[in-house]
């Protein structure tokens, strides 16, 4: 990871110092314009501009699908079938099979958690499989309206799912049939294989997002660099370009070390021809002033009566050194404020 220097006062007289071996000493910066060093024709010049001064880090990211976490098993029985890695597993899907019975993956935000059917209380899970079944077209002509109430159209309409499934019809829903996810899955990776032993609470399947998502390990103390919804800049492995947004930023503990694992959209499909672990380079902007003077780190002088200056260039063309106040560093520019500098003026900068 490179992080753009950051330069303070003391190195800011060091990096002046070529500059007053070749003009000499300033002079006080009361001095009349007539004490000028010289006229600035021949010498490069830089506009004091007014805006937001911006920080940036670079950071080495790559190419995935985000977090991956696990599907466990709820029953007991031997693995006979497992999706695809790689493959998306979305409404009604198969993602693995227990003794040729299929687990399926549903929507829905609240894990499964019990056993439904006719004798089922009132629950947001039963909503969530009345909405499912809905969704897959088993329930036409039912009726059914989706809510946390089970009905006889509901076990009607699970009935018409086992059918398509090959099940039993029994027109209930055993803990272990269904697993429910916010989204679609892609599955990652197998925790098992086919023919394993299985019992609830084994992990069987890592599955995560479709997304293809840049991820990015940052150092705690730099937060404030990717607050969810910030814009990212990125570059591809190729050498182009395109923006981003973090979209998910988590603290974890790796080699009992706190970081924080950063997720960023990239804009578009820039990536989606990409493969998994691609290298992509990621810019991260901190706006560290706001509205404020800024100019360039070569304009600072270090003055004979002590702090800084910047040789302004007067409408005649000649110069003469104006005390200035530092604030806030980013990159190659600075802040200044000062009495006799406003937007606009012409300051005398190093080549």
């Amino acid at each position: 990871m490179t992080t753009t220097p950051r330069l303070v006062p003391a190195l800011v007289l060091l990096a002046v110092g070529g500059l007053l071996a070749a003009c000499g000493s300033p002079a006080d910066p009361a001095s009349d314009a007539s004490a000028s060093p010289s006229a600035s024709a021949t010498r490069p010049t830089a506009t004091i501009t007014r805006s937001d001064l911006v920080s940036s880090t670079t950071t080495a990211c790559e190419l995935g699908h985000g977090e991956t976490i696990p599907v466990e098993a709820r029953g007991s029985g031997t693995v006979t079938a497992l999706a695809a890695v790689g493959s998306t597993v979305g409404q009604g899907g198969v993602l693995y099979a227990v003794d040729t019975r299929p687990v399926i993956r549903l929507a829905g935000a609240l894990p499964a958690w019990r056993d439904l059917g006719p004798s089922s209380t009132d629950g947001a899970d039963v909503q969530q499989l009345e909405q499912a079944l809905v969704d897959l077209g088993y329930t036409t002509g039912l009726g059914l309206t989706v809510d946390q109430d089970w009905t006889s159209a509901t076990t009607t309409a699970v009935k018409r799912w086992q059918k398509a499934l090959g099940e039993t019809q029994t027109g209930t829903v055993t803990l272990g049939d269904v697993v429910f996810t916010p989204q679609d899955v892609r599955v990652a990776e197998h925790l098992v294989e086919l023919g394993a032993p299985v019992e609830p609470g084994k992990e069987v399947l890592g599955v995560g997002g479709t997304q293809m998502l840049v991820s990015c390990a940052l150092r705690t103390s730099q937060a404030a660099l990717a607050p969810v919804g910030a814009t990212a800049h990125l570059t591809l492995p190729d050498g182009t370009t395109t923006d981003g947004t973090v979209s998910a930023v988590e603290l974890v503990t790796t080699d009992d070390q706190q970081q924080l694992d950063v997720s960023v959209t990239a804009t578009g499909d820039a990536v989606a021809a990409l493969l998994e672990g691609a290298p992509v380079q990621v810019v991260l902007d901190q706006v560290v002033a706001t509205d404020v003077l800024v100019v360039p780190v070569t304009a600072l002088v270090a003055l004979t009566t002590g702090g800084h200056g910047v040789e302004k260039v007067l409408d005649d063309g000649s110069t003469r050194y104006v005390q200035v106040t530092t604030g806030a560093f980013a990159g190659t520019d600075v802040e200044l404020t000062g009495g006799d500098v406003a937007e606009g003026d012409e300051v005398v900068v190093t080549p």
